[in-house]
């Protein structure tokens, strides 16, 4: 079998604080003087239920009090995602997370993130961009803000509007964020279809016109919805060992995965919150190759969908694949 760390990927869902290394976490609660967060015990994240998981990691978040912090995170992320064959990824930011903690400054954090993300690729080559996420629950005039924040660094960095948070909540009232942000350029890829099952997709296809969707995973539950994102061509960014972690399904074995790519849909393989769930890219990869039984060759066109489904400029995308190809080429060990 060939290394999966050497194989040239995309990573096109990872949270950026969600990716924040455990050494850091613990070097930012002593520096500030602020708990470790209850989740992280002995150098491993653990969690009760999905809302624990969003209380640990809004705790992670509050870690971050100067603007240094967020450069770290961008530069040590990039580096780690340089170390998984990750040549591009995308990775959702949330500016609405720390705006009010650092005295409601909107811009110095995204673009402390921006510089350590150009230090970062400066070092390993690997190219990160962003999604400034809005985050459902905090309602429309947050949103307004992480509107600007995106548009204000549109084609500086950020390349994507996204939003997360409680699939509960209405998705309309943000189509005018997102109409807004396609006017400006950029692309809409929200969360939807984690847990609230298939009517959260089908009003985010109404609402978003989403390029990609985050998760989209509960479209496996309505065969006319897998349909329908097979006809539109419409990437799902799937996480399953994050799916597994939260409890969204028991097992890898229970995973949709397959089953959505064996339909038409475009899935691709992704790592969420890496150190929170234990896997980063790699170990998706190796994951989804030991519980599947994914060849090299299918294992190569994954991840040449997902470079297909990436923002990255033409000749990125061709020099990437270019890089998959010889990957699969060469001799397995």
């Amino acid at each position: 079998m060939r290394d999966l760390a050497a194989l040239p990927k995309a990573e096109l869902h990872i949270h950026l604080e969600g990716a924040m290394r455990i050494p850091t976490v613990l070097d930012l609660a002593e520096r500030s003087g602020r708990p470790v967060p209850a989740g992280l015990v002995d150098g491993v994240w653990g969690f009760a239920d999905p809302l624990d998981f969003i209380d640990q990691y809004v705790a992670m978040c509050g870690l971050l009090t100067e603007l240094q912090d967020f450069k770290r995170l961008a530069f040590e992320v990039t580096q780690d995602l340089a170390t998984n064959g990750v040549r591009y990824a995308e990775a959702v930011f949330s500016p609405s997370n720390h705006a009010a903690r650092l005295g409601g400054d909107w811009f110095g954090p995204i673009e402390a993130v921006l510089d350590g993300l150009a230090a970062g690729e400066r070092a390993t080559g690997t190219v990160v961009r962003l999604d400034p996420d809005i985050v459902r629950d905090l309602g429309t005039e947050e949103a307004d803000r992480v509107l600007e924040v995106a548009l204000k660094y549109a084609g500086r960095g950020v390349v994507a509007l996204n939003c997360a948070g409680s699939e509960r909540t209405d998705i309309a009232p943000f189509a005018p964020h997102f109409r807004a942000a396609t006017e400006a350029g950029l692309r809409s890829v929200p969360h939807a279809g984690e847990w609230a099952g298939p009517r959260n997709i089908w009003s985010t296809l109404e609402h978003l016109r989403p390029d990609r969707i985050g998760h989209g995973v509960s479209a496996i539950e309505d065969s006319a919805l897998v349909e329908e994102l097979a006809r539109r061509r419409i990437p799902l960014e799937v996480s399953p060992i994050s799916n597994v972690r939260t409890g969204v399904f028991p097992s890898l074995a229970a995973h949709p995965f397959v089953a959505l790519r064996d339909a038409g849909v475009i899935v691709t393989l992704n790592s969420d919150d890496p150190p929170m769930f234990g896997a980063w890219l790699t170990d998706v990869y190796e994951a989804a190759r030991d519980a599947w039984g994914l060849s090299d060759e299918v294992l190569a066109d994954i991840a040449r969908a997902g470079v297909e489904a990436s923002f990255a400029e033409p000749t990125s995308k061709r020099s990437i694949i270019d890089g998959v190809d010889a990957w699969l080429a060469g001799d397995p060990d």
